[in-house]
């Protein structure tokens, strides 16, 4: 059992805490879980802050408690929670833009041209599949559900993050394709 399995329940008595417990993994979580435990009188786990939901009556009224008194600090501990998620997001994008330029200012042609490569093979297979073997009355092959899928999703992404750097003013690597 995890924070997020209990996050619904401790939600219904202290909305603020259930957000904290079901938001992003980080030390947010692991304090609230903390602050949750010790009221209870209970291990620092999600499996006995549970238990003791479960069984304690008045468990929300303690949890209401809980929220009124450290509302601030919860407040301040969700915010932080968020940032730490947003720089989390921003540095696995920049990553995958800086993985980009390098792979558009390699010298070797395979290094740039997988994405235009990629591209071109998909649109001449949905071109020869669906237009030009039907027009020449001959069979059209069965290609799996998952390899359109995944080359949709190749395509899809390296697009997205292709016109993104192709649009920033302040990307200076050169365009090969």
């Amino acid at each position: 059992m995890e924070w997020k399995d209990i996050a619904a329940t401790v939600g219904k008595s202290a909305p603020l805490l259930g957000t904290i417990l079901g938001g992003p993994v980080g030390a947010a979580v692991g304090t609230v879980g903390s602050l949750i435990a010790s009221a209870f009188g209970v291990e620092n786990t999600p499996d006995a802050v549970s238990q003791a939901l479960t069984v304690n009556p008045d468990a929300a009224v303690k949890l209401a408690e809980i929220e009124k008194d450290k509302t601030l600090g919860l407040q301040q501990l969700a915010v932080q929670a968020a940032a730490n998620a947003l720089a989390a997001d921003t540095a696995a994008i920049q990553a995958v833009n800086n993985t980009m330029i390098a792979e558009t200012k390699a010298e070797h042609w395979a290094s740039w041209l997988w994405r235009p490569f990629l591209g071109f093979v998909t649109g001449v297979m949905i071109l020869g599949c669906y237009f030009v073997l039907p027009l020449a009355h001959l069979p059209v092959p069965v290609v799996p559900e998952s390899a359109w899928l995944l080359l949709g999703s190749i395509l899809g992404v390296a697009s997205f993050f292709r016109g993104k750097a192709q649009a920033d003013p302040a990307n200076s690597a050169p365009v090969h394709g």
